[in-house]
């Protein structure tokens, strides 16, 4: 379609991007337990912290609800030293934000919004958008909320049932859904395929400091069998120091995966696969490396996120303690 994404920044914090998406029915719910809320979304779209206050629900790229958004925004109150005193400020704000960066604005603050709030159209990039937003306040009043819907006015009616039926699923008090702070509950059963726990130890062909032929110092190989298409992901868990890599290849010896020792995260993405026998590979990324490791792959029918692993298996940042 050929359309912008606009990000718009108030007291900054980002507010308005990206995108959301398609059928009516929210099989997902996220729960941001810190700030105290949950809110569903469809299976079909996905998730992003822009930063530790804002969420953002999209659709996928390549939809046309990659060009609308959800987004929910948390700003302390003035009572616990944040910026605004009311609800209405933070609105306030907003609004003036869409009036100096759009030439043309037309905001109504009767119509649509339920509790402090307004429906409004702008431009932005030559793109003319409408916006449903609404702050609130928690039930403490230490924290307000800012959601909000934005689309292209030609799509704004298509998706604006989801944006009802999403809103209508916002809960304040986070009872909604049983996961953990900031993660994901979708309907991706995402079980255990493999593990082992082994060690790499260092050979004696490499111990020249000259010599950084990975392929001369030990490796460790496991044969994994999958019977049904969908997605796995790896996790390698490392002695705190030494850089271990762990590679997925499939039954013609294409790489599918792998996870490096010199990153935090211990996840891999999910990717895609068919059924056949696959081999995991574990070896030292650098010929000094020597440490015992904690090898996991993950399966699901439906792709998953690393934050759903995260809250399933573990911290994405964890080592082995010796």
């Amino acid at each position: 379609m050929g359309r912008s994404v606009w990000p718009a920044a108030v007291g900054g914090v980002l507010c308005c991007a990206l995108a959301a998406g398609a059928p009516m029915g929210l099989e997902n719910v996220y729960c941001w337990r810190e700030l105290g809320y949950c809110i569903g979304y469809p299976a079909s779209w996905t998730f992003t912290k822009a930063n530790d206050y804002t969420l953002l629900l999209s659709g996928r790229a390549g939809t046309d609800a990659y060009y609308v958004t959800v987004t929910i925004a948390s700003f302390a109150a003035a009572l616990v030293g944040g910026r605004y005193d009311t609800p209405q400020a933070l609105l306030n704000a907003y609004k003036c934000d869409l009036v100096s960066g759009s030439p043309v604005v037309c905001v109504d603050s009767s119509g649509d919004p339920t509790g402090t709030g307004y429906v409004a159209e702008f431009s932005r990039d030559g793109e003319t958008f409408r916006q449903w937003r609404v702050v609130v306040a928690r039930a403490d009043g230490k924290v307000f909320h800012s959601w909000a819907f934005t689309a292209p006015v030609d799509l704004y009616p298509t998706y604006r049932p989801i944006a009802e039926a999403m809103y209508a699923s916002w809960t304040l008090d986070g009872t909604a859904g049983s996961t953990g702070p900031g993660s994901a509950a979708t309907g991706a059963s995402i079980s255990v395929l493999f593990e082992v726990r082994d060690r790499i130890r260092r050979l004696s062909t490499c111990n020249s400091d000259s010599d950084l032929s990975l392929g001369r110092c030990q490796a460790l190989s496991y044969t994994l069998n999958i019977t049904s298409s969908g997605y796995v992901a790896l996790s390698l868990v490392l002695e705190r120091g030494p850089w271990l890599l762990a590679s997925l290849y499939d039954p013609s010896g294409r790489r599918v995966a792998f996870r490096p020792g010199n990153v935090n995260d211990v996840y891999t993405g999910a990717h895609a696969v068919s059924p056949g026998t696959y081999t995991i590979v574990v070896v030292p990324q650098l010929f000094t490396a020597e440490s015992e490791f904690e090898l996991t792959v993950y399966f699901s029918t439906q792709e998953f996120s690393v934050d759903e692993l995260a809250a399933l298996y573990g911290p994405r940042s964890r080592h082995i303690q010796r």
